[in-house]
């Protein structure tokens, strides 16, 4: 069906020029088979020139948006990665904090045991 589509609208593009060719003709000189016939095949070969051009530029842009399409998944794949890496560094950090918190109430029981320790050697001398 789309080809009969295309069919016709290339058919009537080239009535279309035809009829343009006869009216011009018509006004210059009297129109005779072989000019018309020249003219139809004229037409037919702008028109099949036209074709492979658009053709090419249609290959050309789904070609692009392929390759646009591919490098906007690797960047999605690449952002989901990297939202991966920050949660789990996220996870560490907090991870890390809290035993930083733990060793940092260690070492002030130690300090405060070593005080306690030295206060007592203190008295222990002074006896």
């Amino acid at each position: 069906m789309n080809k009969r589509k295309v069919y016709k609208s290339q058919c009537s593009l080239i009535a279309k020029m035809v009829k343009k060719k006869r009216v011009l003709n018509a006004v210059r000189k009297p129109i005779k088979k072989s000019v018309g016939k020249s003219a139809l095949y004229g037409a037919v070969r702008d028109l099949e020139t036209e074709i492979k051009k658009l053709n090419k530029e249609k290959s050309d842009l789904k070609r692009e948006s392929a390759s646009t399409s591919s490098s906007l998944e690797t960047s999605r794949a690449q952002e989901r990665a990297l939202q991966q890496r920050i949660a789990r560094i996220i996870e560490k950090q907090a991870s890390l904090n809290q035993k930083k918190k733990t060793l940092q109430v260690k070492i002030d029981r130690d300090a405060d045991k070593i005080n306690k320790i030295s206060k007592i050697k203190s008295e222990i001398s002074d006896i």
